[in-house]
């Protein structure tokens, strides 16, 4: 029988909490180990999957042998400091997207990765919908002629807090949300981008729970295809303004 691949997750916030859900149903895979900055969010979690071990220091998971990946689904702020240890540790990775803030961060991380020879991927998930790879097929097909426009309408289900917005932690609507359309497009329209313009807004709340709701449209020109259009909203309803 097949040893079972062990993981070990950095970072219990929404994403993490969903990752270990699924994980924790995966019959190839045992979760070794979970680490959250809040103690009492990572010892809830490991004893709800019954998970042996969890900390508050993600250095202990990568150096434990017998860990074989990492699942890093912390803050975006923390993902190059938590790849580039984990790459140096001898660990495959996996990391939600987006993969840094910066370019400078996302070059430093894929260089540590080449030159350490680690298995990476990055959480980009609509290739593998079927859905999205159902009409993949038919693009390669020519069953709807050679495609000229692209729009792509994104809206997350739940509100989030305000924390969300600080482009010091995630990046905001448009790295942390609409990237999986810009991913979507590249992918859709099997063509490199030649120019992005881009506008959105911002409409705060505090009458309820703190939260806000943004709109971005950006269009993305290709060489060889007309504007693609992709438009990101966070949840919003009838009893608060919307903004465009």
């Amino acid at each position: 029988m097949k040893a079972k691949v062990s993981i070990g997750i950095v970072g219990l916030g929404r994403m993490g909490q969903i990752y270990a859900g699924h994980l924790a149903r995966h019959g190839q895979v045992r979760i070794a180990s979970v680490s959250d900055v809040i103690e009492e969010r990572a010892a809830q979690l490991a004893e709800e999957f019954g998970v042996d071990s969890w900390t508050a220091d993600y250095q202990e998971i990568l150096h434990d042998r017998s860990v074989d990946a990492i699942f890093i689904t912390s803050s975006t702020s923390t993902h190059r400091e938590v790849v580039i240890a984990a790459a140096e540790a001898g660990k495959a990775i996996f990391c939600e997207k987006p993969i840094a803030l910066t370019l400078e961060d996302t070059d430093e991380m894929i260089a540590a990765i080449e030159q350490k020879g680690v298995m990476f991927q990055e959480g980009f998930v609509r290739p593998f919908d079927r859905a999205y790879a159902a009409a993949r097929l038919k693009i390669e097909a020519g069953a709807i002629g050679k495609p000229v426009t692209f729009k792509s309408i994104g809206r997350d289900p739940l509100c989030p807090d305000l924390n969300y917005a600080k482009r010091s932690v995630s990046g905001g609507l448009i790295l942390d949300m609409a990237i999986h359309d810009f991913d979507l497009a590249r992918w859709l329209m099997a063509d490199e981008v030649r120019r992005v313009y881009t506008e959105g807004g911002c409409a705060g709340y505090l009458t309820r729970p703190p939260g806000f709701q943004v709109v971005q449209t950006t269009e993305i020109c290709y060489h060889a295809a007309q504007p693609t259009s992709l438009r990101s909203q966070s949840p919003h309803d009838d009893k608060h303004p919307q903004s465009h």
